[in-house]
């Protein structure tokens, strides 16, 4: 017998968010990835893009986490972010390729700065 196993969405990742309209926004993914949801990601120019901490220019500080998955691969795309006011589930997070201990440190806590919490449970 076929087993369905039900794909990840925005209630896994969204604990809590203080207003609807308020911790998610519309936002630019920047061209070249097939973001998943959960992703963490920094602003630069004005555009979302993966997290990277050993970048410049905005990269490496954590700005957002992405409320779904958005496949970018062939140009900017549209998506929604969570930006602040939120309890986030930390298992559901996505981090780049390499990313140390230290670094996620880091990132959470640019993300807490912002008022996006991450927890393990409620």
């Amino acid at each position: 017998m076929a087993t369905f196993n039900q794909p990840k969405d925005l209630g896994d990742l969204l604990l809590v968010e203080v207003s609807p309209g308020w911790t998610k926004e519309k936002a630019t993914l920047l061209a070249g990835t097939d973001y998943p949801l959960g992703q963490v990601l920094a602003k630069v120019s004005g555009k979302y893009q993966v997290l990277d901490p050993a970048g410049a220019d905005g990269a490496e500080k954590a700005a957002a986490v992405l409320g779904e998955p958005v496949d970018a691969t062939a140009g900017d795309k549209p998506g929604v972010v969570i930006a602040r006011g939120a309890v986030v589930a930390l298992a559901e997070l996505a981090w780049p390729a390499g990313i140390t201990e230290p670094q996620k440190t880091t990132a959470l806590d640019e993300l807490n700065a912002l008022g996006i919490v991450a927890r393990a449970a409620l």
